[in-house]
């Protein structure tokens, strides 16, 4: 292969320009990016919970900051959007830059010690230690903590309002398949990121994925520098608008299918992600499985992996379907009347959810309110801070909250299944696992096949939905339509969403320490009916969207 050009410089420009600086490489780049910005931010709320656990901060902390982040992207998202609009490849990198840079900086300040909570016997050593005052680092490193978390939620702002812009801008038949593999990184393997770094984050060597995700993010920020504004493909459109920041905000606000369908947005972001964060709570709530530690009879290691093909499958169908069909791609009307219909279906699996329960039979304690049994008030249990390990009194058959509450004080490991002894609670045999585990697989099985379905249903829903906001205003308002949308999704689903799910989570708690919730009460089904009604609520705008006219001078 013979490279044109002089010199060795030009040889190798032409060589980055022919085969690295093309429209498929920045989509490529722009995909792993989101991946990395997503899982960085993932490691950065599971150092702060390490620093929560110890008690150096509130165990309310990783919430509080997730509702500062909402409002940091509703106040500046906008104004982000809109600033970095002109050389987008460049705003891309400096908001990278940052992150990565905080992220970084995170290092310099390690922990004290390593402490993984762990499941505790009756009596025995404590699975905590006392917090150790000479741990300077604990408030430079959360400060620092909270910078790169907000910086994050700032950076995934503009890797949809200038990244994917940039990309539709260039190739708008091909703007659905796009926005599909970015959603489908989002609501596949983005939900996966705080699975794959919760046991490095409580141990010495916490600081390797801290640092892998930092460097990542940095190289993706130097990449995207080398791209161009406007590569060859670009096809010069005549500006006869003003471009500055006002009148665009101006444009924007007035433009009723954008604002329309941004509430739309809203609500199946909150219907979805809200619902997410609650997750592990509901199966342990609705069918006493233990979600943070798998016990290989219900363990979500298959369905996980399962549920990230089947969410990137159902999404590519649309992606393909609405994808290079029409001349300028696919038209506004259309992708609001779709994503309707299809957060229907949403709303629809949402009551599926909420009608699965099963006879979860006796918990020791459990009444209205949690209160741990006499026959163990004298372990000293920390059961707070391990969380739901339920096992089962065999002679009894009733459940205990864990092997401490339920007075055992010893275990054996029979072929990885462990079976305690020495019990002071009801029977001196514990089995590992609640007494309802045989009863309760079937349904936990069925829910987690729809809980699958949700994510991509509702992928294919965000993916219609969002490509209105892009297809219904001029190029050069592509940005800022993003920038707002994105700030109104973040004050109405999390800052307002996110405070209406903690208040569900209050009222229907069992079991809090620290105002945090251990242990909810089957009411907890409450979560999902109101984010049926959340998806059913965005369904009806986005076709009130869908008969919306659209501006003349923005139609396809």
């Amino acid at each position: 292969m013979m490279l044109q050009g002089r010199t060795v410089f030009h040889k190798l420009w032409y060589f980055l320009q022919t085969y690295i600086l093309t429209l498929k490489r920045f989509d490529l780049f722009l995909q792993g990016t989101l991946l990395i910005v997503i899982l960085l931010e993932s490691n950065v709320y599971l150092l702060l919970k390490r620093d929560a656990d110890q008690g150096y901060s509130t165990p309310l902390i990783e919430s509080w900051v997730q509702i500062a982040a909402g409002v940091i992207e509703c106040v500046l998202g906008v104004v982000l959007a809109w600033w970095g609009s002109g050389r987008r490849q460049f705003a891309l990198t400096g908001w990278l830059g940052a992150s990565a840079t905080a992220g970084l900086l995170v290092l310099a300040f390690p922990f004290a010690y390593s402490n993984p909570a762990n499941v505790e016997l009756c009596g025995g050593e404590p699975a905590f230690r006392s917090i150790n005052p000479r741990d300077e680092n604990v408030t430079p490193r959360t400060g620092i903590l909270v910078l790169t978390a907000l910086l994050c939620a700032l950076t995934k702002v503009s890797i949809w309002a200038h990244g994917l812009t940039y990309l539709d801008d260039h190739d708008p038949t091909n703007g659905p398949y796009f926005y599909g593999i970015l959603i489908s990184i989002r609501l596949s393997l983005g939900l996966s990121g705080t699975n794959w770094f919760r046991p490095s984050s409580v141990r010495d060597d916490w600081w390797e994925g801290q640092l892998s995700a930092s460097m990542l993010t940095m190289m993706f920020a130097i990449l995207f520098t080398f791209f161009p504004t406007k590569m060859p493909q670009w096809q010069e459109e005549e500006v006869t608008v003003d471009t500055d920041f006002l009148p665009s905000l101006y444009r924007v606000i007035n433009n009723r299918i954008v604002v329309i369908q941004s509430v739309a947005l809203s609500l199946l972001t909150t219907a979805i992600f809200c619902y997410v964060e609650y997750d592990h709570a509901y199966v342990q709530a609705r069918f006493h499985v233990e979600a943070l530690r798998q016990d290989l009879r219900t363990s979500r290691f298959l369905s996980d992996f399962f549920r990230s093909l089947v969410v990137i499958f159902f999404i590519m169908i649309f992606r393909v379907r609405f994808s290079a069909r029409r001349p300028d791609g696919v038209k506004a009307n259309t992708a609001a009347r779709v994503g309707g219909v299809v957060a229907v279906f949403v709303a629809i699996f949402f009551v599926v959810l909420a009608s699965l329960g099963c006879d979860t039979g006796t918990l020791a304690g459990l009444d209205e309110e949690y209160v741990q049994p006499e026959c163990s008030q004298q372990c000293g249990c920390n059961s707070a801070r391990y969380g739901f390990s339920p096992v089962c009194g065999l002679d009894t058959l009733t459940t205990y909250f864990s092997p401490c509450h339920a007075g055992c004080r010893a275990v054996e490991d029979l072929n990885g299944f462990s079976l305690y002894a020495d019990c002071t609670c009801g029977a001196q045999r514990a089995a590992l696992g609640a007494c309802a585990l045989s009863t309760c697989s079937v349904p936990f099985s069925i829910y987690q096949i729809f809980y699958t379905i949700i994510l991509a249903v509702s992928g294919a829903s965000f993916l219609m939905q969002g490509m209105v906001l892009v297809r219904a205003v001029r190029r050069v308002d592509k940005p800022i339509a993003i920038g707002f949308s994105f700030a109104l999704v973040a004050l109405l689903s999390f800052v307002v969403g996110r405070l209406l799910y903690m208040l569900i989570s209050y009222l229907t708690c069992a079991y809090s320490s620290g105002g945090v919730c251990v242990l909810h009460r089957p009411t907890l089904w409450a979560m999902c009916a109101t984010s049926s009604a959340m998806a059913l609520g965005s369904a009806v705008v986005s076709l009130i969207a869908s008969k919306t006219p659209l501006e003349p001078t923005t139609e396809l």
